[in-house]
C-alpha cells in the first residue's frame, strides 16, 4: 500500500498538475449515427517532450517484476499479492484491442479472488447490463453464451473474459452467498439498460402503477441509436424520474414484501442511475463533452461504492478503460479513479496496462461485429512507454513506491509528461501520445513490449 508521504505527493501532484486533456478510447454510442463508438472526448494530439534525463532502464530492471501470461506465472502471484494491500484496485488498459490486456485481468483476478479474498468484480458496462454474467457466474439458468451475447461493449467479448468468467461459476459452485464472487457493471452512460431493469421490477410489484408511467419509460428502454431525434432530461423524463422515486420510497415495505430487500434497493439504484443518464446523454448531444465525462465519471464511482455496499464485498476489482480507472492530472474533468481516490485514499490502487509497439484490433462497422487489425508504431518519444520498452524484460510489472525507492527513478518519473493509448475512432494512426503524468495517474503498470490483436466475438 502506498506510504503516507507517497500519497501526499501525489494527491499535490494532482491539484498543482496542468494541462491534462481528456483521455479517448472507451467505447460509447455515437451522437449522429446508429453506432457504438469510442468515448466521446476530443482527440489527443502530442504535447509530449522527451525526458531531461538518459531513460534508467537499468534501475527500471532492478525494480521490476518479469511476468508471464501463464497460469502458474510466480511474477503475477507477486504482482497480486502487491495489489492486494489496497481493498479496492482499479485495472485500467490503455487499449481496447491488445490480446494481453484481456489475459492479464484474467490471470490476475483469479489470484485476487482465490487468494486475496476480493468478491466483487465491477466491470465497464451500464448498471444491469452484466445482470445475466451474474446469473451465469452465480450458477444461474443463464448460458455462458446468453451471458457474453449481452455485454453491450464489445471489448469484453473476448476468449480471455469468457474464461474468466467460467473460472468464476466453478469457483462460486458450492459456496454459500456471502463467499461467492459477483459481477456487476458501474457504469452509467446507456438509459436502455436502467430503463428496462426499472420497467421489468415494477412490472414485477406494482404493474398497476406501471400503466401509468409506461409511455414515458418505454421509450427509454431503447438503445439511444434506436430513437428518432431523441431529447434528454426533458420535463416529462424529470416528472418521471421523481415519480419513480417517489413510489420506491413511498412502497417500500410493499415492494420489499413481493420481491427482496436487495432487489428494492437496486431497483432505486437503476432510477439513480437512469437520471445520470439523462444528464450525460444531454451533454453528449449538445457535444458538451467535459461536462459528459464530468457526470458519467462521478457516477462510474459513486456506482462502484454503492455495489461495494450493496454486496457488502469489502474487497474490489474495478475493471475497464484507463480513461477512467487513472486519477486525474490537472485540470480536466475528474476520471473515476480520482474520485475513488478521494473517497478510499490510500485503499484505491490504479494499475495501468501499457503497450510498447504491435498490433491492436479496432471495430470497422457501426454494430462492432467487424474488426481489423492495425499498427501500433510505438512507442511513442517521450512517452512513459518509449522508456519501459528498453527494459530487457518483454513484460513487467512495476510498482511507482518500489520505484521510487531508488532516487534515479523518481528523478525520472516525475520528469514524464505522457503516456500512449490507441483510439479506435482513429485507429490508423496507431498508437498516441497523451498528456498525463504517469507517476500522478498511476500507481504502477504491467507493460507488454510487443502486442497482438485481440480476437472479438464476430471478428470473422
Amino acid at each position: 500500500m502506498p506510504s503516507t508521504d507517497e500519497s501526499t505527493r501525489r494527491r499535490f501532484l494532482a491539484l498543482a498538475g496542468t494541462g491534462a486533456a481528456a483521455l479517448a478510447g472507451c467505447a460509447t454510442r455515437t451522437d449522429t449515427s446508429p453506432s457504438r463508438t469510442a468515448t466521446a472526448t476530443e482527440t489527443p494530439t502530442d504535447t509530449s517532450a522527451p525526458a531531461d534525463t538518459d531513460p534508467p532502464a537499468d534501475a527500471i530492471e532492478r525494480a521490476a517484476v518479469p511476468v508471464e501470461l501463464t497460469a502458474d506465472s510466480p511474477g503475477l502471484d507477486t504482482v497480486a499479492a502487491q495489489l492486494a494491500g489496497s481493498d479496492l484496485i482499479g485495472i485500467g488498459e490503455n487499449s481496447h484491442g491488445v490480446a494481453a490486456f484481456k489475459t492479464v485481468p484474467q490471470l490476475l483476478v483469479r489470484r485476487l479472488v482465490e487468494t486475496h479474498d476480493y468478491r466483487l468484480l465491477a466491470m465497464e458496462g451500464t448498471l444491469g447490463d452484466f445482470a445475466p454474467v451474474d446469473d451465469y457466474v452465480a450458477g444461474g439458468d443463464t448460458s455462458l453464451d446468453d451471458a457474453m451475447a449481452a455485454l453491450d461493449f464489445y471489448f469484453w467479448r473476448t476468449e480471455g473474459v469468457r474464461r474468466l468468467f467460467a473460472w468464476l461459476r466453478e469457483f462460486n459452485d458450492g459456496r454459500p452467498d456471502a463467499e461467492r464472487v459477483t459481477v456487476r457493471g458501474y457504469d452509467t452512460q446507456f438509459h436502455d439498460a436502467n430503463a428496462t431493469a426499472i420497467r421489468d421490477y415494477i412490472d414485477r410489484v406494482d404493474p398497476a402503477y406501471l400503466s401509468t408511467v409506461e409511455a414515458d419509460l418505454d421509450p427509454l428502454t431503447e438503445p439511444r441509436y434506436e430513437r428518432a431525434d431523441p431529447a434528454y432530461m426533458t420535463p416529462s423524463q424529470e416528472s418521471l424520474v421523481e415519480s419513480l422515486r417517489e413510489r420506491l420510497r413511498s412502497r417500500r415495505s410493499e415492494y420489499v414484501e413481493r420481491s427482496s430487500e436487495s432487489a428494492w434497493r437496486l431497483a432505486r439504484r437503476h432510477v439513480w442511475t437512469l437520471e445520470r443518464a439523462l444528464q450525460f446523454q444531454k451533454h453528449l448531444h449538445a457535444e458538451a463533452y467535459a461536462a459528459g465525462k464530468r457526470v458519467r465519471d462521478a457516477a462510474m464511482a459513486a456506482n462502484v461504492s454503492w455495489l461495494r455496499d450493496w454486496t457488502g464485498s469489502d474487497r474490489v476489482v474495478v475493471l475497464g478503460n484507463a480513461n477512467h480507472t487513472m486519477r486525474t492530472d490537472g485540470d480536466g474533468p475528474k476520471r473515476m479513479g480520482q474520485h475513488l481516490t478521494d473517497e478510499f485514499g490510500d485503499d484505491y490502487y490504479s494499475l495501468g496496462l501499457l503497450f510498447g509497439t504491435g498490433t491492436f484490433a479496432a471495430p470497422t462497422n457501426h454494430d462492432r461485429m467487424a474488426f481489423e487489425t492495425y499498427a501500433l508504431d510505438g512507442p511513442v518519444e517521450g512517452t512513459l512507454e518509449a522508456t519501459l520498452a528498453e527494459v530487457d524484460h518483454p513484460r513487467f510489472f512495476l510498482d511507482f513506491e518500489t520505484a521510487r525507492a531508488d532516487a534515479s527513478l523518481g528523478t525520472w518519473l516525475d520528469g514524464l509528461s505522457s503516456v500512449q493509448f490507441s483510439v479506435p475512432r482513429a485507429a490508423e494512426r496507431g498508437a498516441v501520445p497523451l498528456p498525463a503524468s504517469p507517476g500522478v495517474v498511476y500507481d504502477g503498470v504491467v507493460f507488454v513490449r510487443r502486442v497482438s490483436p485481440a480476437a472479438f466475438v464476430g471478428d470473422g
